[in-house]
């Protein structure tokens, strides 16, 4: 029969576990504290453990250099597509600029045009005469005498052609009907249509009427 002794189980002692924790304490708050951090900074780097630091630092140099490597290399790619993301999303708001910038010299250029077309139609057409106004106010019949202006018929209709319809609507409706069926006769069948299509029912209805005179029964 074999007898084994069984030894005795040591108990815990938390005593023992004092001092290293205090130490890990002590040593955390030294390298937390600010003073204390500048003076273990000052003796690797100033004091008499530079050349040790500076042996350890070549020593493990070597083979930390490809970790660094890499890192530089993944930092630079990282830089890189953002770059790239920049780059495409100014390309985009330059073209952005470019396309509205064309908007505006179009818009400036139609500006321009119809400014130069009103001009144009203001020096072409005379100013009706009061009579003639007071009489298409009040909707009577349009004067069988021509109507008194300096300019001549052909060179207003060549104008109102070359202008848009709804401009040379509002030039012609500010006329007598009888000098705006004089203009349109002498236009071509399009522009003519154009322009009478803008005017107001009434007005048009008018001009045609003298264009076209319906019979008496």
């Amino acid at each position: 029969m074999i007898v084994t002794r069984q030894r005795p189980k040591r108990k815990f002692n938390a005593r023992r576990l004092i001092l290293p924790v205090v130490a890990i304490a002590a040593l955390a708050f030294a390298l937390w504290w600010p003073p204390s951090q500048r003076r273990i900074q000052g003796f690797f780097t100033s004091g008499p453990l530079v050349a040790v630091a500076a042996r350890v630092e070549a020593f493990v140099q070597p083979y930390l250099a490809p970790l660094h490597f890499a890192s530089q290399e993944q930092v630079i790619a990282d830089r890189n597509r953002e770059i790239e993301v920049l780059s495409g999303q100014l390309d985009s708001q330059r073209k952005d600029l470019a396309a509205k910038d064309s908007q505006i010299s179009g818009l400036q250029t139609q500006i321009r045009q119809l400014q130069d077309a009103l001009n144009q139609a203001s020096q072409a057409t005379p100013e009706p005469s009061p009579g003639a106004a007071t009489a298409a106010a009040v909707g009577g019949a349009p004067a069988s005498s021509p109507v008194p202006t300096t300019d001549d018929p052909k060179h207003a209709a060549q104008v109102w052609a070359a202008m848009d319809p709804q401009a040379a609507a509002a030039v012609a409706q500010r006329l007598p009907a009888n000098y705006t069926a004089k203009v349109l006769s002498l236009m071509d069948s399009d522009s003519a249509g154009a322009l009478l299509g803008a005017l107001p029912p009434a007005y048009a209805a008018k001009v045609a009427q003298i264009s076209v005179p319906v019979p008496n029964q």
